[in-house]
């Protein structure tokens, strides 16, 4: 998910389901982008655009994705791929074969405007079907309109069977959060770790 003029992702979500022609032709490129870059061990984090005139990697990285993307995958496959990079490092055979069959998605907070963090409401605890929340901007700190991902505020994790009920669950939680940001003159740079006792419920 994405949006504004600056395309900020705002939230992701796994397993994607694609018709089995667009999921080969996805696999096709991305193991070719791989191949070209020269990375060999270890993870790697290609993002594609697929379209009707097919599918074009637009990033690579020789890195896990972040924006949680290690935690959807264990939540939702049960594969972690945290051992696993660790195996590969290691030369031992790494468990990636999925043990799951489940949804998970991540929704992240945005400010609406540049400026202090006064006060956040109703931002989500760990709990069933919540099993990762994270806050990031501390109450009373300078915080940015997202230009970037590094901008966002903070993030929870949705999981479940049903990939329409995590995905309405997952809104219906980053619809609860209220904050107010007051317009500063300081300037603005990467927002600074926040204190959860801070954090009204």
């Amino acid at each position: 998910m994405t949006g504004g003029a600056q395309r900020v992702e705002t939230g992701h979500s796994l397993p994607v389901s694609l018709p089995p022609a667009v999921e080969a032709d996805v696999y096709r490129e991305v193991e070719a982008a791989i191949h070209a870059t020269g990375i060999r061990h270890g993870a790697s984090h290609t993002e594609v655009i697929v379209s009707g005139d097919g599918c074009m990697v637009i990033e690579i990285g020789a890195r896990l994705g972040a924006g949680q993307i290690g935690v959807l995958i264990q939540h939702a496959l049960g594969i972690d791929v945290w051992a696993a990079l660790l195996d590969v490092a290691l030369g031992r055979p790494a468990a990636l074969a999925p043990s799951a069959c489940g949804y998970t998605a991540v929704r992240f907070v945005t400010s609406p405007h540049t400026g202090r963090l006064t006060s956040l409401y109703g931002f989500p605890r760990t709990g069933p079907g919540v099993p990762f929340v994270r806050w990031r901007a501390a109450i009373g700190g300078l915080v940015r309109e997202p230009g970037a991902n590094v901008h966002r505020l903070g993030s929870s994790v949705v999981t479940g069977l049903d990939a329409d009920e995590v995905e309405e669950r997952a809104d219906a939680l980053l619809r609860r959060v209220r904050i107010h940001v007051e317009p500063a003159t300081e300037n603005t740079g990467q927002v600074r770790p926040a204190s959860t006792s801070a954090i009204a419920p």
